[in-house]
């Protein structure tokens, strides 16, 4: 397996579907309604990347099998902090062909040599709490839970 930047074809793929999923996930943690959910994860994006690709210090990588098959993708964002450089996973995704095979592990290797090499020292992501597929992921690469939201509902919906 290979991580290589994402070229622009992807990125322009990539994008609308990203902000889909983002919005649902958010409704699922409970987080916006579904009525503004695409609005803002469409506003919290063109925040993120005003510049697409080129964004500063912002890096979405693609990963290849070995037959050069595209099997998913990372975005991180590179920052300077008082004790070095630190790297914030926004997104990462494998497809859902080569999941539980350990693409996702393979993956998040990958991108560790990167940031190495790019002298960070740390790296963070957030997981939505419904994701347990991802957090068992995170835990056997030695990911450390570091923060906790909890929010309860005062009315009787779910």
């Amino acid at each position: 397996m290979r991580i290589e930047p994402m070229n622009q074809a992807t990125y322009d793929a990539y994008l609308p579907v990203a902000i889909e999923e983002y919005a649902a996930d958010k409704c699922r943690a409970g987080t916006w309604s579904e009525n503004e959910s695409l609005e803002k994860a469409t506003e919290e994006f063109a925040a993120l990347l005003p510049e697409g690709l080129k964004t500063k210090d912002h890096y979405l990588f693609t990963f290849r099998d070995e037959t050069d098959s595209d099997i998913g993708m990372v975005w991180v964002h590179v920052t300077e902090e008082s004790r070095g450089r630190s790297a914030f996973i926004f997104d990462v995704k494998i497809t859902s062909d080569k999941q539980n095979q350990g693409y996702g592990k393979k993956a998040l290797r990958s991108l560790e040599v990167i940031l190495k090499r790019m002298n960070v020292k740390k790296i963070s992501l957030h997981v939505f709490a419904h994701n347990e597929r991802a957090i068992h992921v995170y835990d056997s690469l030695g990911y450390e839970k570091t923060d906790y939201y909890m929010s309860k509902r005062l009315d009787d919906s779910h």
